[in-house]
């Protein structure tokens, strides 16, 4: 169901975020995309610098009569744009929405249409039957149009308030002429209470393809149970009904691989990118340290023309690079450090602790596919950015490959400090082209750049902080960019 939003939300100017243009080679090889089906951005626009001056959006206060609080809590926690930039959903997973004890973490999802003046609120989303722990909003993602929308709830299913998790969903919704309504319910066909199906969800460009993460689903293998080994459902739209298509899981599933803790979909739902984010709680050595035998590993699965779904490739950390492609130990907000362009062919793995060349900690590696072959290149990013403590926890890239906005934490105070770096590949060469900072006294605390999205051109993008404050609110807020008009 769906709120219309009733006018302009106030847009936030905070001068000098953008640290620094500047054209640094950070490549050893080349990395151009396919061309896609669809016109290609304009060279002068998806190459213009990037303004250095965000929007910054925030939820209204809403007022929660029975705990006297608000019921913001931490909007921004995940954040999409469509393919076209027009349209933005941000999502409160936390947000106090139930109407019996527990109220909190019911969860709503907001979204917004660009127009001249700014970003207009178009729809407040919540759960049919709202109830706590639903976790609405737990991951968001927006066909190309912007006119699909899928929302996960990892924790939804009681039919009563619990803090117990039930197995979760993923809710699908519809935009016709400007009116949001719930087009369909999406379930595991074998639901399991927290299995946190709905962590992760991603859809394809024509909105007819659906993946849904279940990392902590029990899977039998060989006729014995892997607790939390995890799975990705793939759903279909036919006919004007979706249904189930493939539960996918690893080739060997074993306890704990946590398979479908980040999620990625090709434009035509036909290439999946999954991560297995083994190196987490369950499976470290607390005593002497590390993951005995246990790395994260990227799977790259390629759908068939029968429909089945075949592992392409994997790509596997190792000892001296934990957190391959996304870290285990922090379960909300973005959980990819890794990102398919929209034809499949180009992927982006960050493994942020990885020795880099400059001495600091974090690359970015791409990789290519050619015919049905995914092998590395030669062309590893690394931000000029010094005393880094990590660079790709959280990676996206744009659908021609050609644009990539990355997380990056620099060694500054007990907690460190957050940035955001984004690079263009520009005639075969990466180079950076943009340094972003959060204007907050004590960035780390604003959660900045727990989530990152951008637009399919490359030209806009978004960032979530789930406890970034302004003058009028504390619970978060949405930051967007784009690129100088001047160029466009």
């Amino acid at each position: 169901m769906s709120t219309m939003g009733s006018g302009f939300i106030v847009r936030t100017r905070i001068i000098g975020v953008c640290l620094a243009s500047v054209a640094l080679t950070m490549v050893m090889g080349t990395a151009s995309a396919s061309p896609l089906s669809r016109p290609t951005p304009r060279a002068s626009l998806a190459a213009a610098p990037w303004n250095s001056t965000p929007d910054i959006i925030t939820s209204e206060y809403e007022y929660h009569e029975p705990t006297n609080q608000s019921k913001n809590q931490q909007y921004g926690g995940q954040v999409a744009l469509s393919g076209d930039g027009s349209t933005l959903a941000v999502a409160d997973a936390w947000y106090f929405g139930g109407s019996e004890w527990p109220w909190y973490g019911s969860g709503a999802v907001y979204v917004y249409r660009r127009v001249s003046t700014g970003w207009q609120l178009e729809a407040k989303l919540e759960p049919p039957a709202a109830r706590g722990y639903d976790f609405f909003g737990s991951d968001v993602a927006l066909s190309n149009s912007g006119n699909v929308l899928v929302v996960g709830a990892q924790y939804e299913g009681y039919d009563a308030p619990s803090q117990d998790a039930g197995p979760g969903s993923a809710f699908v919704y519809k935009r016709r002429s400007g009116v949001w309504t719930q087009e369909s319910l999406l379930r595991a066909s074998r639901a399991q209470d927290s299995s946190s199906f709905g962590k992760t969800v991603e859809v394809s460009s024509a909105g007819d393809v659906i993946a849904v993460g279940a990392p902590y689903e029990d899977v039998d293998s060989e006729g014995a149970a892997q607790r939390a080994a995890g799975a990705v459902y793939v759903f279909k739209k036919q006919a004007g009904a979706w249904a189930e298509q493939q539960a996918v899981t690893a080739p060997a599933p074993q306890s704990d691989d946590w398979f479908g803790w980040g999620l990625r979909l090709s434009e035509d739902g036909r290439t999946l990118a999954v991560l297995a984010a083994e190196q987490n709680a369950d499976t470290e050595d607390w005593e002497n340290g590390g993951w005995p035998n246990r790395a994260n590993t990227v799977y790259l699965f390629q759908r068939g023309n029968e429909g089945a779904w075949n592992v392409s490739a994997q790509f596997e950390g190792s000892a001296s690079e934990p957190h391959f492609g996304g870290t285990a130990y922090e379960p909300e907000g973005q959980a990819e450090g890794f990102d398919l362009s929209a034809d499949g062919r180009t992927l982006a793995i960050g493994s942020p602790f990885a020795a880099a060349s400059d001495g600091a900690a974090g690359v970015i590696r791409m990789y290519r596919r050619a015919t049905n072959q995914w092998l590395p290149t030669n062309t590893v990013l690394t931000p000029a950015l010094p005393d880094r403590r990590s660079f790709g926890s959280r990676v996206t890239l744009s659908a021609h490959g050609k644009t990539l906005v990355a997380f990056a934490d620099r060694d500054d105070g007990a907690y460190g400090q957050p940035y955001v770096v984004a690079f263009d590949q520009r005639q075969n060469t990466w180079q950076q082209t943009g340094l972003f900072e959060s204007p907050a006294a004590v960035p780390v605390a604003t959660g900045f750049a727990n989530s990152l999205t951008l637009s399919w051109s490359g030209c806009f993008f978004a960032l979530g902080a789930r406890t970034y404050s302004t003058e009028t609110s504390t619970w978060g807020a949405a930051f967007n960019y784009r690129r100088q008009a001047s160029a466009q």
